[in-house]
């Protein structure tokens, strides 16, 4: 048996309920028989100090801790591993998430011992059997990390998770998660849940790594066990699905809206989806199932840059799929990007020409929205070299201002206006184009406030404002 203490290092944005991936990870290290202790450190109310941190990992006495990575705060992670050795905790440290997995040597630079690239349940818990001394090293697939000889090794990858019914239950870590943290007395359910993971469309943009292309998806029967064990824990009574496209596959979407709508206490829910998933009848089952929203990706309104960016939709499509959401009742969030690689002003204007268009169709606009090239990108190979911007979130990382906390006219706009990505203009656009991008972020908070603020006057808790980002 091995000891592990997960962290989500801290941000500059608050996450206010526990991470659905740590569930995961937490509960498949548990089933395995390993013991698991965890800090959210990006909560609200949860230690952040790297001193507390540290004090919190030594009295866990782990045999390995592991540390979240995302891109925007990888100079976090890595600066959080060098304190937690400046501060006594000895045990080797594991990198995992969204960077390492597209950058895994890097990691091993920055004080890591390990690096675990893609979906982490099965890797995390052959890499504790390993400590334990139950199987070598170089056994444990999607690993990273330097021998005894300090020669490098990169061990085969595992490939995607296939049985996703056979993953451990999210619901039996939810325990690991102190409510105190979010502010709660009781305990506090995920923001959301998984139906599938992966995504088969091959945007150019995306940074979808860690689940992939491959399209998998767990049983409806499932869903609802985990949904009505969170209710009777937790008090879930609505949730977000984190799928990165959740309306694959029209006969599963029927069959798990038909298992959510027999359920006693029906949820209500949310999503995100590619329009060229969504029809009519089948955003008429989702509604009827208790989705009262679903975010759909435009990204551009110019046919040519829709090409370029492999969306795979038309401004046809998209109009389409927000007059059927308005006929059935659904809120579509439209989102819409900027500050593409040689984006011209003509194209801009189309993009700001689609959004007066769709404006009294779509529910909302997502917030910020200029493009940022991550890693394991089209976009960022192809270009990386060419505009000067090759690792540039260890660099220039990019800052976001906190969203909103109140909802109102001038916080809406700022939180629309401030995207950190327009002045750091990546691809060298020119004045005439950074302004209109400046347009178009203040078009979609203008048009974003209008639509929302008669039905939220008075409302104690502000709307979910989305930014661009995976899909």
């Amino acid at each position: 048996m091995a000891r592990l203490f997960l962290i989500n290092p801290a941000t500059d944005e608050p996450v206010r309920s526990p991470l659905l991936a740590f569930l995961y990870l937490a509960a498949s290290l548990r089933r395995a028989g390993h013991e698991v202790a965890l800090l959210d450190a990006s909560a609200p109310d949860a230690p952040k100090s790297s001193r507390e941190i540290a004090e919190r990992a030594r009295a866990f006495a782990p045999d390995l801790v592991g540390i979240h990575c995302k891109t925007l705060y990888a100079l976090e992670a890595y600066a959080l591993a060098a304190a937690l050795r400046e501060h006594g905790v000895r045990a080797p440290l594991v990198c995992g998430g969204p960077h390492p997995t597209v950058v895994p040597l890097e990691p091993l630079a920055h004080g890591f011992e390990f690096s675990a690239r893609g979906e982490g349940e099965e890797t995390l818990v052959e890499l504790c059997d390993a400590l334990d001394g139950k199987r070598d090293l170089r056994s444990v697939r999607s690993l990273v990390f330097r021998d005894t000889t300090g020669a490098l090794q990169l061990n085969e990858p595992r490939g995607f998770l296939l049985e996703l019914d056979a993953l451990a239950r999210p619901q039996d870590a939810l325990d690991l998660f102190d409510p105190a943290w979010y502010g709660a007395h009781q305990p506090v359910p995920p923001a959301g849940l998984l139906s599938s993971r992966g995504c088969p469309a091959a945007c150019t943009f995306c940074s979808n790594n860690v689940t992939g292309r491959r399209f998998r998806y767990r049983s409806p029967q499932l869903i609802v066990d985990e949904i009505e064990a969170f209710q009777a824990s937790a008090g879930l009574r609505a949730f977000s699905f984190f799928d990165d496209s959740f309306a694959v596959g029209r006969r599963r979407v029927e069959e798990l809206c038909d298992a959510l709508s027999a359920m006693p206490i029906r949820p209500m829910w949310t999503c995100t989806a590619h329009p060229s998933h969504l029809h009519r009848d089948v955003m008429k089952r989702m509604k009827q199932a208790g989705c009262g929203g679903v975010d759909i990706g435009m990204e551009s309104g110019d046919a040519s840059m829709l090409l370029r960016i492999g969306k795979g939709v038309t401004r046809e499509r998209v109009l389409e799929v927000l007059t059927f959401a308005q006929d059935v009742g659904l809120h579509c969030m439209l989102n819409l990007m900027f500050g593409w690689p040689d984006e011209t002003p003509r194209e801009l204007r189309a993009t700001l020409d689609f959004l007066e268009e769709a404006a009294p169709l779509a529910a909302a606009f997502n917030a910020r929205g200029v493009l940022v090239p991550y890693p394991g990108t089209e976009i960022y190979d192809a270009h990386h070299s060419r505009f000067g911007f090759t690792n540039w979130w260890l660099k220039a990382p990019i800052r976001y201002a906190p969203f909103p906390s109140a909802w109102s006219r001038a916080e809406i706009e700022r939180a629309y206006a401030d995207d950190a990505a327009l002045a750091r203009n990546f691809f060298r656009l020119p004045p005439e184009s950074l302004e209109l991008i400046r347009e178009g972020l203040a078009a979609k908070a203008r048009h974003t406030f209008a639509k929302v603020d008669r039905s939220i006057s008075g409302a104690a808790e502000p709307p979910r404002i989305a930014a661009a980002g995976a899909r």
